[in-house]
């Protein structure tokens, strides 16, 4: 599944316009979080990829863990920890 994730937070800046599209193997959040991982891992800083671990992933109306369905619409917002998380 195509899923495109905007970045907020110490992850900005990491990509042009602060959002990416990422194929995604699976269908769970935790699929998403290890895509974007992989990502991350190959073309970010190795201290702003480690961020990831801590990060809630949302949609545009909730909190999503990571047992969860990616949402339909495909779209995902990375929300990294603030003040140490």
């Amino acid at each position: 599944m195509q899923v495109d994730i905007q970045l907020f937070g110490a992850l900005r800046g990491l990509e042009k316009g602060d959002c990416l599209s990422l194929e995604v193997a699976g269908t769970t959040i935790a699929d998403a979080r290890t895509a974007l991982m992989l990502h991350a891992g190959n073309h970010w800083p190795a201290e702003r990829a480690s961020v990831l671990v801590a990060c809630a992933f949302a949609s545009n109306t909730q909190l999503l863990r990571d047992a969860m369905p990616l949402p339909e619409d495909g779209g995902l917002v990375v929300l990294p920890p603030v003040n140490g998380g």
